[in-house]
């Protein structure tokens, strides 16, 4: 608990990025370390937006969009890896499928019409790039200034959001709106988890019911994947019935699935976004005040931060 905040940020950011960065220049399978370097990529975004609060909103702006273009370079063999698992999860659901459809969808995901050219070596090397893009901003003096308070805000905001999410999810039900409230969810996922040592074991039980909150969510916008693709490229191989009967299975298969997710929304969101403040700023201070009192061998001894530091703009506004 002694690293400075701003001292921490700089590093889990550089961390994930040299992960990334060494899963992407890799030899071994491709689909494995796209995938790997797409996780650490999820995290540094993550970990942007939880700090975008201490930013100026043209600097947070500009690497928000050199990551999600990161992001994209790197889609095709995701998506491509995500539709064959989709459709083996439907398979025990085929028959509702016309004769022939199955083995039609098969032949179209595999051959895959050049999504997964995406991704190829052309991609990773841009990925690469602008990744060392990336790895300069964080070595540079905008994140130095990051407080405790920035880190309650960032909480905040993005809590905000997935519970107006959640709400126009249902209110509005779409493969759009879904899709919104998953990545609300998957950052507070990773919000938990990178201040989880306040509290480790209070803010895991948050952080996992997010994770499996996320999960459902991603199977819902799996299925859109699948069914956008048949629809867009499937022309020249499926039949005309075949995009109908995906079409009802997929929308089965997610309401399922967004049945589930509703009571974990409901439970996951149900404190009011001040009070989740409040109480993970407290968990913060509270453990650097334990460490203080720990014995120097076991930890060491830290100065405890001004209260006025963990004071998010909510209070200041006061």
């Amino acid at each position: 608990m002694q690293e400075p905040i701003g001292q921490g940020v700089r590093r889990v950011g550089l961390e994930q990025i040299e992960i990334a960065e060494a899963k992407l220049s890799s030899k071994d399978d491709v689909s494995a370390a796209i995938h790997d370097a797409r996780r650490c990529l999820k995290r540094v975004r993550a970990l942007l937006r939880l700090i975008r609060p201490g930013l100026e909103e043209s600097v947070y702006r500009r690497e928000a969009e050199r990551l999600a273009g990161i992001g994209k370079l790197l889609s095709g063999v995701r998506d491509l890896d995500v539709m064959r698992q989709t459709l083996g999860q439907l398979e025990s659901r085929f028959d509702a499928l016309p004769v022939g459809a199955a083995e039609r969808l098969a032949k179209l995901v595999a051959h895959g019409h050049g999504l997964g050219r995406r991704s190829g070596t052309d991609g990773r090397r841009q990925a690469l790039l602008r990744l060392g893009q990336s790895k300069r901003f964080f070595t540079a003096k905008a994140t130095a200034g990051i407080e405790l308070g920035h880190l309650i805000d960032g909480v905040g905001d993005t809590y905000r959001k997935a519970r107006k999410a959640f709400r126009q999810a249902y209110r509005k039900p779409s493969d759009e709106s879904f899709h919104i409230w998953r990545k609300r969810v998957q950052q507070h996922w990773r919000h938990m988890a990178l201040l989880s040592r306040g509290w480790p074991e209070a803010m895991a039980a948050r952080a996992s019911e997010a994770k499996e909150l996320s999960r459902l969510l991603g199977e819902d916008h799996d299925h859109s994947i699948l069914l956008g693709f048949a629809r867009e490229r499937g022309a020249s191989i499926l039949e005309p019935q075949d995009i109908e009967a995906l079409t009802a299975l997929c929308r089965s298969c997610q309401a399922e699935l967004r049945a589930a997710a509703r009571p974990r929304g409901e439970r996951l969101l149900a404190e009011p976004p001040g009070n989740l403040e409040e109480r993970v700023g407290l968990y913060w201070m509270s453990a650097q005040g334990l460490a203080a009192l720990a014995p120097a061998k076991d930890a060491p001894t830290v100065k405890k931060a001004p209260s006025g530091r963990v004071k998010s703009a909510r209070y200041r506004k006061r």
